[in-house]
C-alpha cells in the first residue's frame, strides 16, 4: 500500500488568528516606524492636495490603517487593567469594624490581602494606623511567611519589647504565640535602640540582634560606625562584622562580607578572607575552636619565624599565644 502524497503546511505559526490580527500586532510592536509613517501620510494628504489630486485619498487611507490598531491596542490594555484590578479587589478584604484575623487584633480600616479569591491563603495586612500588635506597636503593612510561619512588620517607634530596647522605625518578626524573643524555634530580629548588655557582650546602639537557641547560635550584627570589646579573645571586635555566639554566651565565630581586619594576640587576622590550604582556597570566616582562634591572615606575617602570605590559614593558642599554620579541616566550618 502506498503512502499518500505528503501535506503541506501552511507558514509561520498555526494559531487559528486571521491575517489581519497579525498585521496589527505588527503594526504596534514596529511602532517607532509606522507611526511617523502615519503622520507622514497624513501630512502628504492633508497639504498634497493641489498634486495628489484624486491620490490624496489614498494616502489618508494609509495613515488611517497604519493608526488604526493604536487605539484597539489601547482599549485591550484599559480592559486588561480593569480585569486585573477586579481580580486583585476579589483577594482584598477592607474590614469596616475591630475584629480578630488569623489570631490579630485589627482595627477598622485594616486591608487584608490574600493570594486567592476564595480568601484561604492569608498573605498581609495594611495597617490604617500604628497598632499595638503581639506587644509591639507597629506600623504599615504586616507580612506573612508561610515558609517560616511568622509575621514581619515594622516598630512604629523606639520601644522596650520584653526588656529588648528595639529601635523604630525598624523590622520586627514575631509567631503566633508573641513578639518577644522566646524558646518557640522562630528566629527573632531586633536591631538596639541604645546600648545592651546580653549573653556577656555590651551591644552598641544599632546592633541588630537575631535570637539563637541550644541548637542554633545568636548572631549580633554590629553597626558600621561602632565595634565591641571581646574579652574572650582580649581585643575588641570592628565596626560591621557579625559575632556568632551560642546559648550559653560562648563566642564561636566573627564574620564579615568585607572581611575587616581584627588583630588577636598580635596577629592581624581577617574576619572574611579565602584561606589558602594547599591547592584549595575557600572563603572562611574566624572561628574559636576550644582554645584556638583559627582564621585568614589580613596581611603578611611570620610564623615559626618564616613570613606568610595574607590569607594563609593560620591557628592561635589562647593560652600559649603560639601562632602555627592552621591545616585544612581546623579552619572550615563545623
Amino acid at each position: 500500500m502506498s503512502a499518500g502524497p505528503p501535506v503541506r503546511r501552511a507558514a509561520g505559526p498555526r494559531t487559528g488568528l486571521p491575517w489581519w490580527f497579525w498585521w496589527g500586532y505588527a503594526d504596534v510592536k514596529y511602532w517607532i516606524i509606522t507611526v511617523p509613517a502615519a503622520i507622514a501620510l497624513g501630512l502628504i494628504g492633508w497639504y498634497g492636495a493641489d498634486w495628489l489630486h484624486s491620490l490624496r485619498w489614498i494616502a489618508f487611507g494609509a495613515a488611517i490603517l497604519l493608526a488604526l490598531p493604536f487605539p484597539l491596542a489601547g482599549a485591550l490594555v484599559v480592559f486588561q487593567d480593569i480585569g486585573i484590578a477586579r481580580r486583585k479587589a476579589a483577594r482584598e478584604r477592607l474590614l469596616d469594624r475591630d475584629e480578630t484575623v488569623a489570631g490579630l487584633a485589627l482595627p477598622a480600616g485594616s486591608r487584608i490581602h490574600f493570594s486567592d479569591e476564595a480568601h484561604t491563603s492569608l498573605v498581609s495586612i495594611d495597617l490604617p494606623h500604628a497598632t499595638r500588635i503581639r506587644g509591639a506597636l507597629v506600623a504599615g503593612a504586616l507580612e506573612w511567611s508561610h515558609v517560616q510561619k511568622i509575621w514581619s512588620g515594622t516598630l512604629a517607634r523606639d520601644q522596650d519589647i520584653g526588656g529588648w530596647p528595639c529601635r523604630g522605625p525598624d523590622a520586627v518578626e514575631f509567631d503566633h504565640h508573641s513578639v518577644e524573643f522566646d524558646d518557640q524555634g522562630v528566629v527573632q530580629r531586633c536591631q538596639l535602640a541604645r546600648e545592651h548588655e546580653l549573653l556577656g557582650f555590651t551591644l552598641p546602639r544599632g546592633t541588630t540582634v537575631y535570637r539563637g537557641n541550644d541548637s542554633k547560635p545568636w548572631r549580633f550584627r554590629l553597626p558600621a560606625n561602632a565595634g565591641a570589646a571581646i574579652s574572650a579573645l582580649a581585643t575588641s571586635a570592628p565596626p560591621g562584622v557579625t559575632l556568632s555566639v551560642a546559648n550559653d554566651g560562648r563566642l564561636a565565630a566573627i564574620g564579615s562580607g568585607h572581611g575587616q581586619m581584627i588583630v588577636v594576640r598580635g596577629v592581624p587576622l581577617s574576619t572574611m578572607r579565602y584561606v589558602r590550604s594547599g591547592e584549595y582556597s575557600v572563603a572562611a570566616s574566624l572561628y574559636i575552636r576550644g582554645d584556638h582562634v583559627v582564621a585568614a591572615l589580613a596581611e603578611p606575617f611570620a610564623v615559626a619565624g618564616e613570613m606568610q602570605p595574607a590569607d594563609t590559614a593560620v591557628s592561635i593558642d589562647l593560652k600559649t599565644g603560639n601562632v602555627s599554620l592552621a591545616g585544612e579541616d581546623s579552619w572550615q566550618t563545623r
